[in-house]
């Protein structure tokens, strides 16, 4: 964070520490949080629409996650805000699909995600593919792996996003890699 010369309002470039932009915003600039949201939404975006698998309820998951920071942005300790905004995100998440399962029942609901635009084929069915297989994991293995694939935290944080050890998240994500090879094999085999 650097201040101009004239002694306004501090400007924040890209690399600028999360401490930082949150010590900003409680002194009240309003350009700080802005400057949160566009650094970690499309990381945030992606975690959730792993887990929601429909991408208007992610975005409404990722957006009610950024509210969320920001009605307790005040009780944030530390420094790790990544992984803050990670847990937030994955709690919700989990709620989310918890209520959503309440609603039907019990019944598992396998919505589409749609295909990004200019994907190859291949690669679209590829991820199709790789989505069920997920979705056949335990609920512990395939959170690991999505915090840690797409979410790109260190084993870390992942243990520290799910309320785990370290070395648990390490063994879930082992079992869950060697579970998902075993699965694409058997389908290979089938082909």
């Amino acid at each position: 964070m650097t201040e101009t010369l004239t002694g306004r309002a501090p400007i924040f470039t890209d690399d600028a520490d999360d401490g930082d932009l949150i010590a900003a915003h409680r002194s009240g600039d309003p350009k700080a949080f802005s400057q949160i949201v566009n650094r970690y939404q499309r990381q945030i975006h992606r975690l959730t629409l792993r887990w929601a698998r429909d991408a208007d309820e992610a975005d409404e998951l990722t957006q009610r996650t950024f509210l969320r920071l920001l009605a307790h942005i005040d009780d944030f300790q530390g420094n790790q805000l990544k992984s803050y905004l990670f847990r937030i995100a994955a709690n919700l998440s989990k709620n989310h699909l918890r209520d959503r399962a309440r609603l039907v029942f019990g019944l598992s609901i396998e919505p589409t995600t749609p295909a990004i635009e200019g994907e190859a084929l291949e690669k679209k069915e590829l991820r199709l593919l790789l989505r069920k297989l997920m979705a056949q994991l335990p609920t512990r293995q395939r959170q690991v792996v999505t915090l840690r694939i797409d979410g790109e935290l260190p084993f870390s944080e992942v243990a520290r996003t799910l309320g785990i050890t370290e070395n648990s998240a390490k063994v879930n994500f082992h079992h869950a890699v060697k579970r998902l090879r075993l699965l694409m094999r058997e389908i290979d085999d089938k082909w």
